[in-house]
């Protein structure tokens, strides 16, 4: 691949794609935080405790799934936990481990939130999709979002 130039084609894909996305997620932040009292963030993360065995992971496990540093999530859980909507809780098995918690209170945060997300995914993104684009861009985004190479940035150097 050659990586001096940048077809027009993929430039426009890239932009489009860079603009939508800012602009949805500050449309839906704002929605989360007006209806929900939440922000994208810590929907994400009580999305995905909920969907773990236990609505418990590993902090490690749960800054991966979020995409988030370790210490950037050690300060979002330490709000969240402020407002009880998770808690930390050490290993039986390895007390170097920690383990965030969906509480009580914010299993029933996240059931609120959750018509908000659904509705504003709708709006903003999947009422622009046509039938039949869904399931070759769902087909790319899976690829991108997949794939391994980009944080060693071996697209440089793949061959198409």
């Amino acid at each position: 691949m050659n990586t001096g130039e940048l077809d027009p084609r993929a430039q426009a894909a890239w932009r489009h794609y860079l603009l939508a996305y800012n602009r949805i997620t500050r449309a839906m932040e704002s929605e989360m935080a007006e209806r929900a009292g939440l922000t994208l963030s810590q929907y994400d993360v009580l999305l995905r405790l909920s969907e773990s065995t236990g609505g418990r992971m590993r902090m490690s496990d749960l800054a991966e799934a979020v995409v988030y540093s370790t210490g950037g999530l050690t300060r979002l859980l330490g709000r969240m936990h402020d407002s009880g909507l998770v808690r930390r809780a050490p290993s039986d098995e390895d007390r170097r481990v920690i383990y965030a918690e969906l509480t009580g209170h914010g299993r029933a945060r996240l059931l609120a939130a959750s018509e908000v997300h659904l509705e504003g995914v709708t709006r903003h993104f999947a009422q622009h999709l046509r039938p039949e684009e869904a399931a070759p861009v769902a087909a790319f985004l899976g690829r991108l979002n997949g794939a391994d190479h980009i944080g060693g940035h071996a697209w440089a150097t793949e061959t198409p």
